[in-house]
């Protein structure tokens, strides 16, 4: 079947199932490399080392281009007690060993011009409205800023990725029973503003680095705020935003609109004071992710040279004051060192040169970009860049997440009033996705069937596939499976698969529904799986997506003509690991709900 490349009204991305790779991971040939010239040159920052390791090796690091590192395992979680990590909490201050380590690093930091930053991260959910847990972080997090400011650290970078699920409306640890999802973004914000301004207060010279981008979710409200209370203060070390996004999407292109997209959501989400604060102290600073991929132990190159160099250039023209590389699985490597681990170490030192030459993108047109981009100046640049800004609809939780698509892809009006609903959403107004873009979210559903790894039940033809019967039951995992009635939650956009069977990871299930046409008519199946999926439209297989993915609304767009009469729909959808489920509608041929169709459980 030959399906869409282009996106029509309404869709969010491309669909990618016909290409070897995404567009965003492929790198522009038409451009040139050189030296930075004028353009003043980040520091690279290394995620992440331990103390002793900054001591040991920050000085062939800085041969290397890496000039400053978040330092690890000294502050592992927001609930922890720095001054516990040597296993002597009662050591405070200069007789602590952890300490001793960290001020250690930091001299060897000083003396060779390299900076360092305390890394913290969020590994436990937060109890919002428990004011006594609150009591004790804020204490932590002063603990956070005297040990940083007194080991001679240059700041503090908080990673807030690791409660994830917590910064969703829907997350199931929200009943909404004396308050709001707008007392909720309150009350969020005003908790997490509070623990910085004790950091503050401790610190005041500190530059604070965040990450990851968390689109229009409670994340990004947490950094928000964060950015008022440096604004509010005027902070002379600015707030420094770290993005994931650009680890594997290294088309200059696409970094270069992903970095407007975050300009323009900032303008759009803070105060006017807030936002002159951004503009003139703050800074996007792009994470590249180049070695051992998929956090198992492999060593090897996640994308090819030409990808490497391309975002990595990209990323150095981007940040004004820091780019970052991601060492996972590689800070041997990357340093050097334990190349025999790889499978080609040849290769591997092609990719080492990128990061000591530290070249940019001499063509001309995009030194001026990058320019205009350090500088936050907000404008249309979709004519240079074939990409604009979008706010993109994802299951399961429907939570908006900020993309980038192809120029003109969307739709103006369509992109307008999504971005805006995406603000909404944000602010925590009640938005229903569902309502305004028809999907359908009633089925009958049944699984969950073994999937092994690598999403090989894509491949395998369970019995829905042969019959559909609704009587029947079949093996599953853990016993019979039967056919069920299943009805997403009313606000719901999507269908959590993960809500409806257990186990939830390397398995696969399926769905039905019938639809019902008053006559023939040309449509468009729009929908988003998470992670492979296939659809059939009366028995005919209209979507075959074999890879992982997400459950992002109109991601395929596939042209059917719908009979007259009533039609079954079945969709299956095999998960690797964490989310699960999809998202489905139908439209006309310009991406608008049809609203004669009638939608059922049971054929007519």
């Amino acid at each position: 079947m030959e399906r869409l490349r282009v996106i029509f009204a309404g869709l969010l991305i491309v669909s990618l199932a016909a290409y070897a790779v995404k567009p965003s991971e492929i790198p522009d040939s038409d451009v040139e490399y050189g030296p930075p010239g004028g353009l003043p040159m980040p520091k690279t920052i290394l995620f992440s080392a331990s103390p002793d390791q900054i001591a040991a090796d920050a000085e062939e690091w800085s041969k290397r281009g890496v000039r400053a590192f978040f330092l690890d395992h000294v502050a592992r979680d927001w609930s922890s007690d720095i001054w516990a990590t040597d296993k002597e909490p009662w050591t405070i201050g200069a007789s602590d060993a952890t300490f001793r380590k960290s001020k250690e690093a930091a001299a060897v930091c000083r003396r060779i011009g390299s900076e360092l930053f305390l890394k913290v991260a969020f590994d436990r959910f937060f109890e919002w409205f428990n004011d006594t847990q609150w009591q004790k972080i804020n204490h932590n997090f002063r603990q956070f800023a005297i040990f940083a400011r007194d080991a001679d650290c240059h700041g503090i970078a908080l990673d807030i990725e690791y409660v994830g699920d917590q910064y969703s409306f829907g997350w199931k640890g929200y009943d909404y029973k004396g308050y709001s999802r707008e007392d909720l973004v309150l009350k969020v914000r005003e908790r997490l503003r509070t623990a910085v301004s004790g950091m503050y207060d401790e610190f005041p010279e500190m530059i604070l680095l965040t990450f990851p981008d968390c689109g229009f979710s409670l994340g990004s409200a947490i950094q928000a705020a964060w950015i008022e209370e440096a604004a509010e203060r005027n902070a002379p070390g600015g707030v420094h935003y770290c993005t994931e996004h650009t680890y594997r999407n290294p088309n200059i292109r696409e970094m270069f609109a992903y970095a407007w997209t975050i300009n323009r959501f900032f303008r759009d989400t803070l105060s006017n004071r807030a936002y002159r604060y951004w503009v003139g102290s703050c800074s996007i600073a792009p994470g590249v992710w180049p070695f051992g991929f998929n956090y198992e132990s492999v060593h090897d190159p996640g994308m090819t040279r030409d990808a490497f160099r391309q975002g990595f250039a990209a990323s150095l023209m981007l940040g004004r004051r820091y780019n970052w590389i991601y060492s996972h699985n590689c800070y041997e490597q990357l340093i050097g060192r334990q190349l025999d681990l790889c499978q080609n170490p040849a290769e591997v030192e092609t990719y080492l040169k990128v990061l000591t030459d530290r070249e940019i993108v001499t063509t001309p047109k995009y030194l001026s970009l990058a320019q205009e981009l350090r500088d936050m100046r907000l404008r249309d640049y979709s004519g240079e860049l074939g990409f604009e800004p979008f706010a993109a609809c994802m299951g399961p939780d429907d939570t908006p997440s900020l993309q980038v698509v192809p120029k003109g892809s969307a739709g103006g009006a369509t992109s307008d009033v999504l971005w805006d609903m995406a603000c909404r959403h944000f602010r925590g107004e009640a938005i229903s996705f569902r309502r305004f873009f028809g999907t359908q979210t009633d089925w009958m559903v049944i699984g969950p069937f073994p999937s092994p790894e690598k999403l090989q039940g894509h491949s395998i033809v369970y019995p829905p596939e042969q019959e559909i019967d609704l009587g029947a039951e079949y093996d599953g995992i853990g016993g019979k499976v039967r056919w069920r009635e299943y009805k997403a939650p009313e606000d719901r956009a999507s269908v959590d698969f993960t809500r409806v069977f257990t186990p939830s990871e390397n398995v696969c299930a399926y769905a039905l529904c019938y639809v019902t046409s008053s006559a023939a008519r040309e449509a468009q199946i729009r929908a988003g799986t998470n992670d492979a999926g296939k659809i059939w439209l009366g028995g005919k297989l209209v979507l075959d997506y074999p890879e992982e993915g997400g459950a992002v609304l109109d991601r395929e767009v596939i042209p059917v003509t719908l009979p007259a009469g009533t039609t079954p729909i079945l969709i299956k959808v095999c998960n690797g690991v964490n989310n699960w489920g999809f998202v489905f509608r139908i439209t006309d041929v310009a991406g608008n709900p049809i609203p004669d169709l009638r939608f059922g459980l049971v054929k007519e």
